[in-house]
């Protein structure tokens, strides 16, 4: 997995570990929310370290680069390579159904389409690929 994947999706992972469900289901999922965030960090501490550097700023010091700038297109360039990295992190061995099926018909537990779109690729089978298998 990508580490440009996961720090896109570290909202979703945020908002799917806060709803209610059945313990062993919230353990699971939180162990691997765990991971996600780790990787999470890793990936923020690159980008931050890389403003950093090409601003000339000492660390600890706020920091930022301007659009349009020369160093801009650097951090651009740099932080897509970051993002294109791959990482170790490993799809969870969980489907999706059982994920949805433990969250329930709650309304305090709604995920968007698109934050499900964003956490299927973690999972070991989702359920656009049970609903193709079954049909």
């Amino acid at each position: 997995m990508k580490l440009g994947y996961i720090f896109g999706a570290i909202d979703a992972w945020r908002k799917l570990a806060s709803l209610r469900m059945k313990p062993r289901m919230a353990y699971r999922l939180a162990k691997y929310a765990k991971e996600v965030s780790a990787e999470w960090e890793f990936t923020e501490k690159q980008r931050v370290a890389l403003i950093h550097e090409l601003s000339g700023v000492p660390e600890g010091q706020p920091a930022s680069i301007q659009q349009g700038t020369p160093e801009f297109a650097k951090y651009t360039k740099r932080f897509m390579e970051i993002m294109e990295t791959d990482c170790d992190l490993r799809k969870i061995d969980l489907n999706f159904d059982k994920v949805l099926d433990a969250i329930g018909e709650n309304q305090e537990n709604e995920l968007t389409p698109q934050e499900v779109d964003v956490l299927l690729p973690f999972f070991s089978e989702s359920v656009e690929l049970a609903l193709a298998e079954a049909a």
